[in-house]
């Protein structure tokens, strides 16, 4: 997740060595980095993708406030980006540099650009709009979400490294503190927590983006704008939680530290939850806590049992597929959704349809099929994710 290349493993071998020669305490990998960030990525492709209207309830998101196992993955993977970032930045020394700029400015852009064209691809094969003509041009500039999961990480990762790299670390806890206050002020004064239109942050999204550039099946926005600040606040949470892992020489002291961390922001969340709601439709700031608390904390059992006890095997293996090449197959997965869900192959249905329908609710509950029909997403992202692991090719976003 460092640059946006595609790596091979005879390219790379050289430099790690060379890294692992130079300083072989700190360039230790942490094998269940990559575990829990696979874990992640599958559930996001899992949650993303059910069969039908009616799943089971832990694969459903909270309505508004609240917290469900599905409102986990997300934020877990932004946890684990902040961590990454602390990595990836690492090697520059926290220095700017050409290089260094080039690279954060370039990740950036990419995964903003991925999200809109996948959106914009979607659209065009739904047929929703003729991107042959300039008035179905017109008409897909005029009504183009601008921001969405993947610009979200995007922008966050940006603004991450540049604070990263710009300011003493020891102060960014005081910007986190900073976002995280700042934004409940405004969730307090602006009616934050009503879902409708007269919420601050869709009066903000609607004068800033304009009404037909934001999410339109549900208001506010929930990857909107003044929620952007406690998202970064999130990911600068794992960047700090990277710095003081990575700084630790011991494995024994790594999973201690990481499950107190955890602990004190679970319990933080979970306390201040009285006067902040859990929500991540608003991404409240008690949300980020008690999430990145629950990421550092599993973050913790894995090394426990991964790293130190060095149990592995089919289960740990499927996973390091998808937290080799995440942000790959979780577009790709996108991407799926056209000749899975989208195009009518078989007498005016989608695959998805006659699947759910024609086979699947035939013999079980919808709830089954539903998630059976999710199960096959991952799966076929797993295969093609496999034959990259196998060919030793990581594509990096």
């Amino acid at each position: 997740m460092s640059n946006n290349n595609i790596n091979t493993n005879s390219a790379a071998a050289p430099a790690q060595a060379t890294s692992a020669s130079a300083a072989p305490k700190k360039s230790q990998r942490i094998l269940s980095i990559d575990i829990l960030r696979g874990l992640t990525i599958a559930g996001m492709i899992l949650v993303n993708n059910p069969g039908g209207p009616k799943g089971f309830a832990p694969l459903e998101h909270a309505d508004w406030i609240g917290l469900t196992p599905t409102d986990l993955v997300f934020p877990s993977f932004m946890f684990i980006m902040g961590i990454t970032t602390y990595l990836s930045l690492r090697k520059f020394n926290f220095t700017w540099s050409w290089a260094c700029a080039r690279k954060v400015l370039k990740r950036a852009l990419l995964l903003w650009f991925i999200g809109i064209a996948i959106s914009v691809l979607i659209k065009c094969t739904h047929g929703l709009v003729d991107p042959s003509s300039w008035k179905g041009f017109g008409d897909l500039l005029s009504h183009q979400r601008i921001l969405g999961v993947l610009p979200r990480l995007g922008i966050c990762y940006g603004l991450a490294a540049v604070i990263a790299l710009s300011v003493n670390h020891r102060l960014i806890p005081w910007i986190i503190a900073f976002l995280f206050v700042g934004y409940y002020i405004i969730l307090e004064l602006g009616n934050g927590y009503a879902h409708d239109a007269t919420n601050i942050l869709a009066i903000v999204d609607d004068a800033v983006l304009g009404a037909n550039h934001t999410y339109q099946w549900e208001t506010p926005d929930p990857e909107g704008i003044l929620s952007t600040l406690p998202s970064l606040g999130h990911v600068l949470i794992g960047f700090c939680v990277g710095k003081v892992i990575m700084n630790l020489r011991d494995l024994n002291d790594k999973i201690e530290r990481l499950f107190v961390i955890g602990a004190c922001l679970m319990l933080a969340g979970a306390l201040l939850a009285y006067l902040c709601p859990i929500s991540k439709k608003l991404w409240t700031p008690t949300f980020a806590m008690v999430t990145c608390g629950i990421a550092s904390t599993l973050l913790a059992l894995f090394t426990w049992v991964i790293d130190k006890r060095h149990h592995t095997g089919r289960i740990t293996g499927f996973f390091q597929v998808f937290g080799v090449n995440p942000l790959a197959l979780y577009v790709l997965a996108d991407l799926l959704l056209i000749p899975f869900s989208i195009i009518p192959f078989f007498g005016g249905k989608t695959l998805q349809k006659v699947c759910y329908d024609n086979v699947l609710t035939t013999f079980l509950p919808a709830e089954w099929s539903s998630l059976i029909w999710a199960l096959f997403c991952v799966f076929t992202c797993w295969l093609v994710g496999l034959w990259l692991y196998k060919k030793h090719i990581y594509i990096k976003l």
